[in-house]
């Protein structure tokens, strides 16, 4: 719908402030630089699947990685605990130790103990004992 975009628009300026290479974008795709806009030509069509639906995809990996760069500018800003610290240190020491003892080779093995639970069933004290009539 739109072949011409003046690159002195306050809106398009400040589209381009945010993504400078957006017009080395633009003249990629087919448009083509004339003093302070740009022009896409007749005789270039842009195919949707290919064009638009790039665009799009660049922007949300954008908007995605800045958002990761964020959280980790947060995680990295915030306080650490020295408790958790401490205990990460601890960890740490408990799995150099395993991995010094080595591979477990052998396993568990069953012991017996005692004679069993002190369990009494009702036989024990006579009930449900015939007594023979």
């Amino acid at each position: 719908k739109f072949r011409t975009v003046k690159l002195t628009n306050p809106k398009i300026a400040a589209a381009i402030a945010e993504a400078p290479t957006m017009t080395d974008v633009m003249q990629e795709m087919g448009w083509v630089p004339d003093g302070d806009t740009l022009v896409l030509p007749p005789n270039v069509r842009l195919a949707h699947e290919v064009h638009v639906v790039g665009i799009i995809d660049a922007k949300d990996y954008y908007k995605k990685e800045a958002e990761n760069e964020r959280r980790r500018q947060v995680r990295a800003s915030k306080d650490v605990d020295a408790d958790k610290d401490e205990l990460r240190r601890r960890m740490e020491l408990d799995r150099q130790e395993k991995q010094a003892e080595g591979p477990v080779t052998q396993g568990s093995v069953a012991k017996k103990l005692g004679d069993g639970p002190n369990v009494m069933r009702a036989g024990d004290i006579g009930i449900g004992k015939s007594s023979g009539g």
